[in-house]
């Protein structure tokens, strides 16, 4: 579920993963998964994940008991999330689904677990994808997820406004406040939220020392120059807007009412 458009083509796919890791398009790698499901027992458990990206986190998922079903609409990254399956010890546990943008294409009640690392800031419709998550999970059900949240504040906003109006990326981000409003006006309850901008903020910096000392040459070599130059300027300032606290991933947790919608 995004809006329309190609967010990651083959060139950012490789650009991603060189920094991030193998079947990893957001940063933490598995261990930053496995905070996000961090005391849910996933063994069994019906767990869809939203965005399947490259396929990392649906790996480390049914590594962790779960039946993953994986849905994502950009065509182009099925390949990499079935290779990344393919080399996974658990692949009989991840089904792998393209969608197109709106409602989820499954029955009510059918999951135990919805989840989603770092897809849902290309979702228009917040209100309408959580209205989607809940209509989708069993009651008692738990939606756990990481997204890329606003600090609150003027300040904040006015880091991503001016971090837009440089016209790398379109983020249209809520704050924590306004998302865990969002969840609980849907119909969630026990919605929480943890800011993970410090541990970010320190990750951008040390990620941009990274491509500008290590990946530049080889990954100019096969993306190119002018892509390369283009990509080091937004993560100098995407690891500038963490500094400043205007670019917070953050993780959610909310449950569906034991007596369902």
């Amino acid at each position: 579920m995004a809006g329309t458009g190609i967010q990651y083509p083959d060139h950012f796919i490789t650009r991603l993963q060189a920094i991030w890791g193998r079947g990893f398009l957001s940063p933490g790698g598995p261990e930053e998964v496995k905070r996000i499901v961090q005391g849910l027992g996933l063994t069994g458990k019906a767990l869809l994940d939203i965005g399947f990206g490259t396929g990392g986190p649906g790996a480390v998922l049914a590594g962790l008991g779960a039946q993953v079903t994986g849905t994502d609409i950009e065509a182009q990254l099925l390949p990499h999330a079935q290779a990344t399956r393919a080399a996974s010890p658990h692949a009989d546990q991840i089904t792998l689904i393209l969608t197109k943008p709106g409602p989820l294409p499954f029955d009510d009640n059918s999951f135990d677990v919805v989840f989603s690392k770092d897809s849902l800031i290309h979702v228009p419709d917040k209100g309408a994808m959580f209205d989607e998550i809940l209509r989708v999970l069993k009651p008692s059900g738990i939606f756990a997820a990481s997204d890329w949240l606003m600090g609150a504040g003027d300040g904040p906003a006015q880091v991503m406004a001016d971090f837009n109006a440089r016209g790398y990326l379109d983020f249209r981000m809520a704050t924590a406040d306004q998302t865990k409003h969002l969840l609980t006006s849907c119909g969630f309850h026990d919605v929480t939220t943890l800011d993970r901008n410090a541990w970010y903020a320190d990750l951008a910096a040390r990620e941009v020392k990274k491509v500008e000392e290590d990946l530049y040459d080889d990954l100019a070599a096969i993306v190119g120059e002018e892509i390369m130059r283009e990509w080091l300027s937004v993560r100098r300032h995407l690891a500038e807007a963490a500094r400043l606290g205007g670019l917070c991933p953050t993780h959610l947790r909310a449950i569906k009412p034991a007596s369902g919608l």
